[in-house]
């Protein structure tokens, strides 16, 4: 656990799974986690609906990767990307579609500790939000697409990821 809370990068997924596509950060994050091996090895966190509890769990960060469901105004499944330049905006209009306070929490962690070195923000504008366990149907198709550019932002960052089924040769 102490690895877990001093590991410079952090890869989380956040929102509530029993809400479909609220729910799409978590399902994202969980599946790379399944998929991949990452080298050197990063934290990867079910934010789920955690608040405050997230700063257990950031200490030591340089550098975050947040996946979410976004509510952008666009068609569903369209896919959005916020690089650190523009995260604030991606706060201060709320436009994350469930309240974790992730403004907050970055702005204690801030005060905590030195400020971030990068973060990127992908998501995907949802269809449903509805009861239930699953992504809707445009939310599912562009899942391959969020792994793939959250597999490419951890490579900008020196992140190597090997599928799970090559370590298992």
């Amino acid at each position: 656990m102490d690895q877990i809370k001093s590991n410079p990068i952090v890869l989380l997924g956040v929102g509530n799974i029993l809400l479909t596509d609220e729910g799409f950060g978590v399902h994202v994050v969980n599946q790379l986690r399944e998929d991949y091996v990452f080298n050197p090895p990063i934290t990867i966190l079910d934010g789920g609906t955690m608040g405050m509890e997230l700063l257990t769990y950031m200490r030591g960060m340089k550098k975050l990767l947040l996946v979410d469901a976004i509510n952008g105004g666009d068609t569903p499944g369209t896919v959005y990307e916020f690089p650190h330049e523009e995260m604030n905006s991606y706060f201060t209009e709320a436009i994350s579609v469930h309240e974790v306070g992730m403004q907050d929490i970055l702005r204690i962690r801030a005060l905590q500790e030195d400020p971030l070195e990068d973060a990127v923000v992908i998501g995907v504008e949802p269809e449903s939000l509805e009861l239930g366990l699953t992504l809707s149907d445009s939310t599912q198709a562009v899942v391959a697409e969020v792994k793939e550019r959250v597999l490419a932002v951890l490579s900008n960052w020196h992140i190597i990821a090997s599928p799970v089924s090559e370590q298992e040769e």
